[in-house]
């Protein structure tokens, strides 16, 4: 007779489902929800736990693991652009679990014994708390740069224009010097798509036209919303000299600090290869809310006029 623990199947699996899927959005660089990759890894737990109970013996199949794993995933990851590329990824992380569980069964000799004691949760609670413990540094260890892109991380940064919030996944980018003129303020770099529906349909025209940033805004300025733009001169790889058009926020908010009236420049193209970002920021943001005073005390000394090139 096989005895079961429930406790154990709930502990050991919560464990793993939340590790997998930190991991997954860890190495794919996305902003880490932590209490909605819980919840989710809360509810595989659950999952495990029902195979065990009375007529539960269906959600055993393969087919329902499959489809319970597509929709766990997709809740965990719905917020991100492209969010199957992640569901793919925590299925891959998955099967390399897998793979290296059978290749220790193997190396012990005994691959059924060990898939059977883990199917059931077999372990002892020392056993599942310090090996929970272990996995947990070893991922923050291994994968904390996972979500780093040329010296920064992805943030969440909220966007008021016009009295409309959007928040948007932005990359803090070190490399970013755009500032505005006059000010040296820092300037918040994002696609174009990602704000253009807050206009009207006649300003989005204009906006999503193939016509030079000088053009744009001489028809902005006929539509009597000229006053909201400026014109940014930028400096980039490939591209000695160029402008960029900026509309004037209300504020954006990064990292719990509120910048208000900060421009934000419109970005024709994509800024990424598809590492769920659409904008780049600059200014002096590290993680946890903490400033870079040494990175503010060079930036005042140089000439702002020097700053306004990114």
């Amino acid at each position: 007779m096989t005895v079961i623990y429930i406790d154990r199947v709930f502990v050991l699996n919560l464990a793993v489902d939340y590790l997998l899927l930190l991991c997954t959005a860890r190495l794919a660089g996305v902003p880490l929800r932590r209490w909605r990759l819980l919840l989710c890894a809360v509810l595989g737990a659950f999952y495990a736990v029902a195979v065990f109970l009375p007529g539960g013996e269906i959600l055993a199949c393969a087919l329902c693991k499959a489809v319970v794993g597509l929709l766990l995933s997709y809740l965990a990851f719905r917020p991100v652009p492209h969010c199957w590329r992640l569901m793919a990824l925590f299925f891959l992380l998955s099967g390399a679990l897998a793979g290296l569980l059978l290749a220790v069964g193997l190396a012990a000799g005994s691959p059924g014994v060990l898939f059977r004691r883990l199917y059931y949760a077999q372990i002892n609670w020392p056993i599942l708390l310090l090996t929970t413990a272990f996995m947990t540094m070893l991922l923050h260890l291994v994968f904390r740069q996972g979500a780093r892109h040329g010296g920064g991380e992805i943030m969440i940064v909220t966007v008021s224009l016009h009295q409309q919030l959007r928040q948007i996944s932005v990359l803090y980018d070190t490399g970013n010097t755009l500032r505005e003129p006059g000010t040296g303020q820092p300037v918040l770099v994002l696609e174009q798509a990602a704000l253009v529906s807050l206009w009207p349909t006649e300003i989005q025209t204009i906006l999503t036209s193939k016509l030079p940033p000088e053009e744009k805004m001489v028809l902005l300025h006929q539509k009597g919303a000229g006053t909201d733009f400026t014109l940014l001169p930028f400096r980039s790889v490939g591209n000695a000299s160029g402008l960029l058009l900026a509309v004037r926020s209300d504020y954006i908010s990064v990292e719990k600090k509120k910048y208000p009236r900060t421009l934000v420049a419109l970005a024709e193209g994509p800024l990424n290869d598809g590492g769920g970002y659409v904008g780049l920021w600059g200014g002096m943001e590290m993680k946890g809310g903490r400033h870079d005073t040494k990175t503010r005390r060079e930036t005042a000394a140089v000439d702002r006029q020097a700053q306004q090139a990114g």
